[in-house]
């Protein structure tokens, strides 16, 4: 590791003025931070939590990000905007529906690998919708948010601690709470009612591209190759929601996370589970996904929507009860099928929507020409996930890899009903 930073830091001197400043930039971006998330103490107020990571992140984004480069994440994307898509948050009841009513539900929103709160922001908007009297706090995973070298030294048990502190947040304060996961949220989640099967507090859990297993044969390699090797991916980091980059460490951790999972010895939960996840998912093992949904749930207090490219072969190895298999595609918003990352955003999301500010095009090398065109015409561009054509294609046109859920609204109707009949 010693080597590999020498190594950035010797090319970095040899290069001039702007160029010198963008790897430079690179270089710290892929150095652990010393300011990542922290793991709070069990007594810490959940607003002083917000507050404190939310310092953190401004200070890591304000030095590695805004002074080395001029608008980072583009020009849509000053400082606090960045700040507040990354932070976690809290949001209140509603006084003007809810008066001085005390809130009875909360929502427990926790992000996924690499990620940030930011793409759980469109279910927390829709849950606020529907539920304005409820209490909802999402949390910052520590690796998370900062620089994506903050995930070299990470570790899932960090990550379980801030789950059981985010659970007890609400105890005094909700008759019920439901655990809104996206993709590692969700393995939090399991884990979490796993080790507290006693816990009436737990009323439900929301799984959106539920991470059982990785999609990977070789993730059980993980936990090795991170001795050998920092990292899997390392790119520019343009995104203001999420690290683009991608460590060995993480997917260990992950690993290690899940890997009691899919193992048939895992008991089955009580907890009524909701799931939404695709077919095509090139990130997290739908099939152990759906396994774990017919054998590990409550027959009767579960739902799972599995969406599935009617182009492709990918339909569920068996099916059970609950679970509704609906198409993918989209010919209105340009989807051919849906990824890993989509199924939490809504089309119109500015970030990660249709006409979003940011397109995931890295699949091509950042400067190349299929890049230039995959970030900037929409004509010439599907909506699908990584790898879904062998040449980089799809029928003749490029493929930004799917960042919006075209079906959306129709996921949280079911959101809503699976709420509504165990609450």
């Amino acid at each position: 590791m010693f080597r590999s930073r020498l190594r950035k830091f010797a090319v970095v001197a040899l290069l001039a003025t702007h160029a010198h400043l963008l790897l430079a930039a690179d270089s710290v971006l892929h150095t652990p931070s010393g300011l990542e998330a922290i793991v709070p103490s069990p007594d810490l107020p959940f607003q002083e939590y917000v507050d404190q990571n939310s310092a953190r992140i401004r200070q890591v984004l304000a030095r590695d990000y805004y002074a080395l480069r001029d608008e980072p994440f583009g020009a849509n994307y000053e400082i606090d905007k960045a700040v507040a898509m990354r932070a976690p948050f809290q949001w209140q009841p509603s006084e003007a529906a809810c008066a001085d009513a005390q809130p009875r539900t909360g929502f427990l929103l926790i992000h996924g690998l690499t990620d940030s709160p930011y793409l759980l922001s469109d279910v927390a908007a829709s849950l606020r919708e529907r539920y304005p009297c409820a209490l909802q706090r999402g949390l910052l995973l520590p690796g998370h948010s900062t620089v994506p070298g903050d995930t070299l030294d990470m570790r899932f048990e960090d990550w379980m601690a801030v789950t059981e502190y985010g659970v007890n947040s609400f105890r005094t304060e909700v008759d019920a709470l439901f655990m809104v996961g996206f993709s590692t949220g969700t393995s939090l989640s399991v884990r979490y009612v796993d080790a507290h099967r006693d816990d009436e507090l737990i009323k439900g859990l929301i799984m959106l591209s539920p991470a059982i297993a990785a999609r990977s044969r070789l993730a059980f390699l993980s936990p090795y190759l991170r001795w050998f090797s920092d990292w899997l991916s390392e790119n520019a980091e343009r995104d203001a929601g999420r690290y683009e980059s991608f460590s060995m460490n993480a997917g260990a951790e992950f690993y290690e996370l899940t890997s009691e999972l899919s193992s048939a010895s895992f008991s089955p939960i009580s907890v009524p589970v909701f799931m939404a996840g695709s077919s095509a998912d090139a990130t997290v093992n739908m099939e152990a996904a759906r396994e774990f949904f017919c054998t590990k749930t409550p027959r009767g207090a579960r739902s799972m929507l599995w969406y599935q490219a009617t182009n492709l072969d990918e339909s569920p190895q068996e099916q059970c009860d609950g679970l509704l298999v609906l198409p993918a595609q989209s010919a209105e918003h340009r989807v051919v099928n849906l990824s890993h990352t989509s199924i939490s955003m809504a089309p119109d999301n500015p970030h990660y929507g249709l006409d979003g500010d940011y397109s995931i095009c890295l699949q091509y090398g950042d400067g190349s020409s299929d890049y230039s065109q995959c970030v900037d015409d929409d004509a010439q561009t599907v909506y699908g996930e990584s790898g879904l054509g062998s040449d980089g294609r799809y029928e003749g046109k490029l493929i930004r890899r799917g960042s919006f859920n075209p079906h959306y609204a129709q996921m949280i109707e079911h959101i809503e009903r699976f709420i509504e009949s165990v609450n």
